[in-house]
């Protein structure tokens, strides 16, 4: 009868522990890109977009979003999260870069009501910020906000109405800003996964047939 010795059945499970552990938002190009200035990029490394990384990217947009527009948003967003130069991200792979984009958009994607999303309408939300956000000299950690007056939507309206993605955005930057107080420094410096929830749930009492509620737990 054949004796398994120590050694032979520990190499069923060997170099499991040296299994490098690939870290979300982190991607590696095969090879080295090296600009003209000498630098070598080896190491895409991204985070969660702020609400002025995406503001910055819709202005590339424009006014008539077409497809090498959007393309060239995406990229702008990329470049602004990793701090790599354009001409370093022009020589990744295209299937990185679109892992990349994925890796960036889902933040806020994943935290927008969904299109057929019945809103809901409690009569106040409160966000936390852990750690604070700082701005103008201040530490922020807790924003509240309640249904909008008719003066504010009507401002939203008038912002949203000039059509671009830009304007979009801008409407609620102004309309988040204007009723929790936060100065618009503190607001562009917001996760966008945050503002995307204090977002919606605003423009959420626009829409035909919500009900306000009791007020909602802090986020």
């Amino acid at each position: 009868m054949n004796t398994l010795t120590d050694a032979e059945v520990l190499c069923a499970v060997a170099g499991q522990d040296d299994t490098e552990q690939v870290e979300d938002g982190v991607f590696y190009p095969e090879s080295t890109i090296t600009t003209k200035d000498g630098a070598e990029w080896k190491e895409l490394r991204l985070r969660e977009p702020t609400v002025f990384h995406s503001l910055q990217a819709a202005k590339v947009i424009g006014k008539k979003p077409s497809i090498e527009s959007i393309y060239d948003s995406q990229i702008d967003l990329v470049c602004r999260i990793s701090g790599w130069p354009k001409v370093a991200v022009d020589q990744l792979p295209t299937r990185i870069l679109d892992k990349a984009v994925a890796y960036a958009s889902a933040f806020e994607e994943n935290a927008r009501r969904k299109q057929d999303e019945e809103p809901e309408c409690p009569e106040s939300l409160t966000l936390l910020f852990s750690p604070s956000i700082e701005a103008v000299n201040q530490s922020f950690s807790e924003m509240t906000l309640r249904e909008p007056v008719v003066s504010e939507r009507r401002k939203y309206k008038a912002t949203e109405s000039r059509g671009s993605f830009a304007d979009f955005l801008q409407a609620e930057i102004d309309l988040v800003g204007s009723i929790s107080g936060w100065p618009l420094a503190a607001v562009l410096k917001m996760p966008i996964s945050k503002f995307a929830k204090g977002a919606d749930y605003l423009t959420g009492f626009f829409i035909a047939g919500h009900q306000t509620g009791n007020p909602s737990q802090p986020i």
